[in-house]
């Protein structure tokens, strides 16, 4: 398993467990349609919340960093609609959120940041 792959495993476990510590319910891992791939989906309520996990080593240039690109925002509606539509989910229940985290190295210490309902 490569670094950057160990790194975002890693993400997504810790971002697993402080959703599942909020009374969210796993409902999939790493859901793929055809290229595009969701990382995380829970449900929460009458909500489907889809989670986009970006991890990064904590740098002086990572507290700038964009974590999502127009196209990977664009990739992700297409997914999320594929799989409403494949699940016959209504699109109004669902909600695309974002968690951010950044690993120091040093202190192995997470921080981390939800952003909900970034569309």
């Amino acid at each position: 398993m490569t670094g950057h792959k160990n790194l975002g495993n890693r993400g997504e476990n810790i971002a697993k467990s402080y959703l599942t510590d909020r009374g969210y319910s796993l409902l999939a891992q790493n859901y793929r349609t055809g290229r595009l791939e969701i990382d995380l989906i829970f449900s929460h309520g009458e909500r489907i919340i889809f989670i986009e996990v970006k991890t990064r080593i904590k740098t002086a240039e990572s507290k700038n960093e964009v974590p999502l690109t127009r196209q990977q925002t664009k990739n992700l509606k297409m997914a999320i609609i594929n799989y409403c539509l494949k699940k016959q989910i209504s699109l109004d229940r669902a909600r695309l959120d974002l968690i951010h985290i950044l690993i120091d190295e040093k202190t192995h210490c997470a921080n981390l940041r939800h952003y909900l309902d970034i569309f």
